[in-house]
């Protein structure tokens, strides 16, 4: 069975990524850092390589590196960078290290299947449209923003929508935990870190507000300016908090 290699540290986009492979035939495996990447690979070789770059510790750049520097550990893998800063330098420098693809985030579950399907050959199959009675039914309970969304991220696919917006709900608190450690250390790294991983999330979820507010927090940390990444931090906390009591479906 093809194996497949997820690094990413955002726990929300691992469960996107998750539910997306669910019945894919492969085997999936994850870690979020760099490390832990190089220990799977050197217990076993993987048919894929899938790395966000901006990670705790070392960056997927920092992979990447290593990966040139021992090609064992590579071997005939395929790499997939998705990130949501593929400027023309970062580009290049991927271009350099022979990755095969890269995916601006966020990630469309029909392109995240037809990327592995590519690389493995593995049957990867979007989930069929729903039925038009769920489709008029969810127009009484989602947004225009919302119903846009699931088209766009999800291939129109309400119910896997809403099972992922139920995890991000639940990842929520825990986010808003990190965010208060990092503000309390004034880790600007940390809030760098977390605001780019949100805007993606929120992005996602339709939830536009509080997608340029993690977007400012993000721009404010990567600055250096304390100040106001403790104050845009405080913005998107309320943001966070505001989203987190909407309804939930079963």
């Amino acid at each position: 069975m093809p194996r497949i290699l997820l690094i990413e540290d955002d726990p929300s986009i691992r469960r996107f990524i998750e539910l997306a492979l669910e019945d894919v035939e492969a085997e999936l495996l994850m870690t979020d850092h760099v490390k832990g990447a190089l220990s799977l690979l050197q217990d076993a070789p993987v048919d894929l390589i899938l790395t966000d770059l901006m990670l705790p510790g070392e960056s997927g750049l920092d992979l990447l590196q290593h990966l040139a520097e021992h090609p064992v550990l590579r071997r005939d893998a395929r790499v997939v960078v998705f990130s949501a800063g593929l400027n023309p330098t970062v580009r290049a420098q991927l271009q350099d290290f022979g990755v095969w693809k890269m995916m601006s985030k966020p990630i469309s579950v029909v392109d995240l299947l037809d990327c592995v399907e590519q690389a493995i050959g593995a049957a990867a199959q979007a989930p069929a449209a729903p039925e038009p009675m769920t489709q008029a039914s969810a127009e009484a309970l989602l947004s225009a923003d919302e119903l846009e969304a699931i088209q766009e991220h999800f291939n129109g696919d309400i119910p896997f929508f809403l099972l992922y917006r139920q995890s991000c709900l639940q990842q929520f608190p825990k986010d808003i935990d990190k965010g208060d450690q990092a503000a309390a250390e004034q880790d600007l790294q940390a809030l760098r870190r977390l605001g780019h991983s949100l805007k993606t999330v929120l992005l996602t979820l339709a939830q536009h507000q509080a997608c340029s507010q993690a977007k400012t927090l993000e721009t404010v940390a990567h600055a250096g300016e304390p100040f106001a990444a403790l104050e845009q931090w405080a913005v998107l906390k309320q943001a966070l908090q505001d989203i987190a009591p909407l309804p939930r479906f079963h």
